[in-house]
């Protein structure tokens, strides 16, 4: 089965117009295989960070659907989150380039046409307000979020504690390797793979 995606109507560039692609493994597509992981793609025509844009809201649609009951939009993203919370959207994510929305395609009962429709925030003198999403289950977590450790945190962390880098999925025996041993030492360890 396949989505097939029709581009939004053309519209003049106007000062501030974002633009407005989909993309497929980096390459710009118009159709997929349903399931099949995209990435709308939202980009300033004008050189702005990307912290000065926002997708505020964003929806899918059937093209053509037969029922009347299909031809509600379904909402993906609303006040700048996922609107699903099931992991068929991520929340926006800023790139170098814009603003962008990792979606698993899907295709309605009775087409395989769908469009989708964005509202993009663009902030012209600030960063535009960050939204608080909830965390998805299948995307990448913010960076932001993330705590920042050094090298000799982690290290001391897992010296403490042993079990803690099998967990992760470090041989211990890699984290026992100090510098200091022996020659032979080393020679047996590339030899055999044992700590001597």
């Amino acid at each position: 089965m396949w989505t097939i995606f029709r581009p939004s109507e053309p519209t003049k560039p106007v000062k501030g117009a974002v633009s407005f692609d989909i993309f497929h493994n980096g390459q710009p597509v118009e159709a997929v295989v349903v399931g099949t992981k995209i990435m709308l793609s939202f980009a300033p025509l004008y050189a702005i960070p990307p912290e000065y844009m926002s997708v505020r809201e964003c929806q899918v649609e059937p093209i053509d659907s037969k029922y009347e009951w299909e031809r509600e939009p379904l909402p993906i993203i609303r006040e700048g989150c996922q609107a699903d919370l099931v992991g068929l959207v991520c929340p926006p994510k800023q790139s170098e380039f814009g603003v962008k929305v990792a979606v698993e395609s899907f295709r309605y009962q009775s087409t395989p046409h769908v469009q989708y429709s964005c509202l993009v925030r663009v902030c012209p003198f600030a960063p535009c307000p960050p939204a608080n999403c909830p965390p998805v289950d299948g995307c990448p977590r913010d960076k932001r979020a993330a705590r920042s450790l050094s090298l000799e945190e982690i290290r001391r962390a897992l010296e403490a504690d042993p079990k803690l880098a099998s967990q992760i999925g470090i041989s211990p025996h890699v984290l026992a390797n100090r510098p200091g041993h022996s020659e032979d030492q080393l020679r047996y360890y590339v030899r055999t793979g044992d700590v001597p």
